[in-house]
């Protein structure tokens, strides 16, 4: 799953794939340039790999209850604020 982005020097969006380690410039905008995270580069690129990966992996385990016939509805709103919430950001923030 791919995860969407804002750099905060231009303002554009991007995808965190986007300055991953395959990327032509890991760790930094694919737009303006802007270093992300400069003192952790080598960090940075392996978390957005594994939270790619991890979100991806939540899909497919949510789409794989969905997908049965369990009597019960996930409450995908309430799901994603606490998401939000665990990962620091307010419901409306900056999650994308």
């Amino acid at each position: 799953m791919k995860i969407q982005a804002t750099c905060r020097t231009c303002g554009r969006k991007f995808l965190l794939s986007q300055i991953g380690e395959d990327s032509d410039a890991p760790g930094r905008c694919p737009f303006c340039g802007a270093h992300f995270a400069k003192q952790y580069s080598t960090v940075l690129v392996d978390a957005v790999r594994d939270a790619e990966n991890a979100a991806t992996y939540f899909a497919h385990a949510l789409s794989g209850l969905d997908s049965l016939e369990t009597g019960f509805e996930i409450d995908y709103d309430a799901l994603l604020a606490e998401i939000s919430a665990r990962v620091g950001h307010s419901a409306s923030g900056n999650v994308a």
